[in-house]
């Protein structure tokens, strides 16, 4: 059995779980003057994503819901270690990207040695030091399954300046990704 107890008026407990006044004095005894509500950052309002801009209107929004089932609709009959997550596909790393990728040509051998090491294993490192290293991936992925399904209009639109900066984009490469390794296996349905 499971009880639930429902508390009503003023918070108690310690600030640090939820209830509670602020602390007047630090735990060493100087006291906190300038530690008002107003400088504290507002409870469970900040997000631990990266800014994505077709969240600001209802249509981008809509947009991005659409690219986000047809891509779960479509990895859905993969059996896949990384999970397709409405949370990741609305950032799709591009280590995600990766790691399908890898995962694929595991399961298929779409791509098998025509990525270097040291290339796969730069994707996944800060992207500060490496963003040219992830747009060389990128590009050279597009162009693979570009040759694979006999579409070289997909060069064009999915080129590595704008995946870096486009999520929608992002999701469709991964679809894209799926549908020439399908091409090349009769392992995976498209």
């Amino acid at each position: 059995d499971v009880a639930f107890v429902v508390v009503h008026g003023p918070r108690s407990g310690s600030p640090s779980s939820g209830g509670g006044t602020l602390a007047a004095h630090s735990p060493d005894g100087h006291p906190l003057e300038n530690l008002t509500p107003q400088w504290l950052p507002p409870r469970q309002r900040h997000d631990g994503v990266a800014h994505n801009p077709h969240e600001h209107s209802f249509d981008g929004r809509a947009r991005m819901y659409v690219e986000i089932a047809e891509t779960q609709r479509l990895y859905a009959g993969f059996a896949s270690r990384t999970p397709m997550s409405h949370r990741v596909l609305k950032q799709v790393p591009v280590t995600l990207i990766r790691d399908m990728f890898l995962e694929l040509s595991a399961s298929t051998g779409f791509g098998a040695g025509e990525f270097s090491k040291d290339l796969l294993d730069a994707v996944g490192k800060d992207i500060g030091v490496v963003r040219d290293r992830r747009a060389a991936f990128l590009g050279k992925l597009v162009d693979l399954i570009a040759k694979t399904v006999g579409d070289m209009s997909i060069v064009d639109e999915l080129r590595p300046e704008l995946l870096m900066t486009d999520v929608l984009l992002r999701n469709r490469l991964l679809r894209e990704l799926y549908r020439a390794a399908a091409g090349t296996s009769s392992g995976l349905y498209a």
